[in-house]
Formats: structure tokens, sequence, C-alpha cells
């Protein structure tokens, strides 16, 4: 019996550096990742969006490196790369946003699924930038075929949305929709131009900015309702189809 508890004494110091250079350096590596993660988050808050990008890049290098990652650890390097595009947007780049932007949506449908609820917060982000594009072009009075672009784009991300998110978001996603096809007819209101400059967008839980003028569809008609996310037949006022970026994974 003796020597029995002897081997269990001598075998605890074993059993604690398995666990210290094992487990416990995954949990120090989160530990560390969290307490980074809440800087780069006080940052952004307080507008220091080019350190808060380098925090979060600290804070995606601090995780647990592994060749096999968990579900929640593939998700929360995704998160981070997310954090770190909206910085870059916050900044103004909007060309190096949506091209990340292309990049992670791919990565993400194909990690985690394309109806995640990871997938469904970059296309909404994603959405967004394009309609922030639109509307800077216009402001800087682009030729239609340029801005219609970015128009065309927003609208297939929220429809995408409309159509495939749940109760708990869909609400949203069909007034982002909505404001995205009335904002076609409408003219940029004056107001936009600070916006489009320092937006804030990025927000995942807020309405686009909605047209000042309530537009009219082609004929004078009332735009399509907010409720219908169905396609729809081209008219005279519409911009011709471009590819679908999202049938392309964006």
């Amino acid at each position: 019996m003796k020597r029995w508890l002897v081997l269990a004494w001598l075998l605890i110091p074993v059993g604690l550096l398995s666990y210290h250079f094992g487990p416990g350096q995954d949990a120090l590596a989160f530990r560390q990742a969290q307490e980074r993660l809440a800087n780069a988050r006080q940052l952004e808050a307080a507008g220091h969006y080019k350190e808060a990008i380098e925090a979060y890049a600290e804070a995606l290098v601090t995780l647990p490196a592994t060749d096999e990652p968990s579900a929640d650890l593939s998700v929360a390097r995704d998160q981070l790369r997310l954090a770190q595009i909206r910085g870059h947007f916050q900044l103004g780049r909007l060309a190096e946003t949506i091209e990340s932007l292309n990049v992670l949506v791919a990565d993400v449908e194909r990690e985690h699924g394309p109806h995640s609820r990871l997938a469904y917060d970059v296309r909404d982000f994603l959405g967004r930038v394009h309609f922030q594009a639109m509307v800077a072009l216009r402001l800087e009075s682009a030729e239609q075929d340029v801005w219609r672009r970015h128009w065309e784009l927003s609208r297939q991300n929220f429809r995408y949305l409309a159509e495939n998110t749940a109760d708990d978001r869909n609400h949203l996603d069909r007034q982002n929709l909505e404001v995205v096809i009335k904002s076609f007819n409408s003219p940029v209101p004056p107001t936009a131009a600070s916006s489009a400059a320092s937006s804030t967008t990025a927000g995942l839980n807020t309405v686009l900015s909605p047209p000042t003028t309530p537009p009219t569809g082609a004929g004078g008609g009332p735009p399509p309702p907010a409720t219908d996310a169905r396609p729809r037949p081209p008219t005279p006022d519409m911009p011709d189809s471009v590819a679908n970026e999202l049938d392309l994974g964006s």
C-alpha cells in the first residue's frame, strides 16, 4: 500500500508538467488572446482604428497554433480576421476591404458553411461596404456603369440574406434590402457626404441609412415591398445584371 502511495505522489509532478506543456499552454494562450481582444475593442470604440487593427492581429497570433483547430478556435480566428477588415474599412480603405472580404467569405463558407452565423455576418458587412462604395462614387459623380456595379453587389448580398436568414435577423436583412433597392433611383442626400467619409456602418446591428426622398419605381409606381425578396423582372430604370458574385462564391 505504501508503495502505491509513494508511486502516486511521484507521478503528481509528471501530471502537472503534462498539463502545463499541453492543455495548460492552450488555456494560457486563450487568456492572453482575450486580453488583447478586449484592448482592441477599446481602441476601436475610441476611434483608434490603426492601433485596433494591430491589436486584433496580436490577438490572432496569440491563439493556440494547431494544424487541426477545433470549431471554436476556427471561428475565433475568422472573427478576428473580420474585425481587422472592419478596421481597414473605418480607415477608408474601400478597395482593400472589399478584396479582403471576398477572400474571407470564401474561407468562412468553406470552413463553417454558407448558412453559419459568421457567414451571414460577413455577407452583411460586404453588402454594407458595397453600399458605401456606391454612395462614395455617386458623390464623386462617377459614371453610372461604375457605381451601379457596387449597387448590384450590395443588392445581391442583402437579397441572399433576406432569402436565407432566420426570423431573429431576417427583418433587419429585408429592411437593408429595401434601402438598397430604393437607393438606385434616389438622389444622394447632401448629408451622405460626411457619412461616406467617416462611416460607422461596420456595426452589424443597424439598418442602413434610408434615402431622404421617397423614390418611385419604373413607371411611377411604388418600389418593391421589403417583404418580397424574389428576383424581379428588369425595368428601363434598373441596371443591367452583372456577374452574380454569390453564385461564384463571392
